[in-house]
């Protein structure tokens, strides 16, 4: 499903990103389990079904994101200046071009632009990246609007260049990414396994996240133009001098199956709960078919 809108949408998306939330408590995004909230966009041509039912349903306040869809759902409303909450754990089915490859999630931060700006199926944003072996890589994505322009969008990190790309160091050489000229750059976490593959159930040496079917804790804190990734207590990724600074939340639909107990906005300062402390939910099992 390609979608591609006029300049003027631009400008409106700057103007309602001026205009973004600052959570003064915390805000519970699986509130809602009609999605009325929440804008899908999904590739015909690539998802195994675009009907949003089949692709995210939320149960007992725990979202399933199926994965048969490619594409995303992002909040209608933008927001800036947050203590983002999630807690995760990975489901048993992948789909299409996934089946044998790593799972694949993610939340789309600072999303703005057109829906589908990116490569059809995307949309400019900052993501953290949620993929097995690569948990808390950040991507930067820069769509492109009707006439081929980029839409300006960037981070600056500390990193040290490996073979197979940048890598966060604290202290590292700061470098401001896509160069210029690319639409988009990955910034990989601190201790990304050197001998990383493209396959289901990959585990690395020093990853932090627990294996599939155990919940998982990521934060991201977005203070002004900073932005910092922690898996289960730990920070593994950062940036500053985000630009925009502010934006849509979306959750990366990418044939893979995960469960989500926890997506929640805190003010600043205000989340000071232990990794592992969460109150429990009820099990949660693939419903039949999905």
């Amino acid at each position: 499903m390609r979608i591609f809108l006029p300049i003027t949408t631009l400008v409106v998306t700057a103007l309602s990103l001026k205009a973004a939330t600052v959570p003064e408590r915390k805000i519970d995004l699986l509130a809602d389990p009609s999605f009325k909230s929440w804008v899908f966009h999904l590739s015909e041509k690539n998802s195994v079904s675009t009907k949003k039912e089949e692709v995210a349903v939320i149960n007992k306040g725990v979202l399933q994101v199926t994965g048969k869809g490619f594409g995303y759902f992002r909040t209608r409303e933008a927001y800036r200046d947050y203590h983002l909450v999630l807690e995760y754990k990975w489901g048993e089915k992948t789909w299409s071009k996934r089946v044998d490859r790593a799972r694949d999630c993610g939340l789309l931060l600072h999303s703005h632009g057109p829906d589908g700006s990116f490569g059809g199926a995307w949309i400019s944003c900052i993501q953290a990246q949620m993929l097995e072996g690569s948990m808390g890589d950040i991507n930067v994505l820069q769509g492109k609007t009707k006439e081929g322009k980029l839409i300006p969008t960037s981070l600056t990190c500390e990193v040290e260049k490996t073979p197979k790309g940048h890598r966060w160091k604290k202290g590292g050489t700061p470098v401001t990414f896509p160069p210029a000229g690319k639409s988009a750059s990955s910034i990989r976490w601190k201790d990304r396994d050197p001998a990383w593959k493209d396959v289901k159930g990959f585990r690395g040496s020093r990853d932090v996240d627990k294996p599939v079917g155990e919940w998982n804790r990521m934060e991201v804190i977005c203070k002004g133009a900073s932005y910092q990734i922690l898996l289960n207590g730990i920070l593994v990724n950062e940036g500053r001098d985000a630009s925009p600074a502010a934006g849509f939340i979306g959750i990366q639909n990418e044939w893979a199956e995960c469960f989500i107990r926890r997506l929640e906005l805190w003010p600043i300062g205000d989340f000071r709960e232990n990794t592992g402390k969460a109150p429990p939910v009820p099990e949660t099992r693939s419903r039949p078919g999905a």
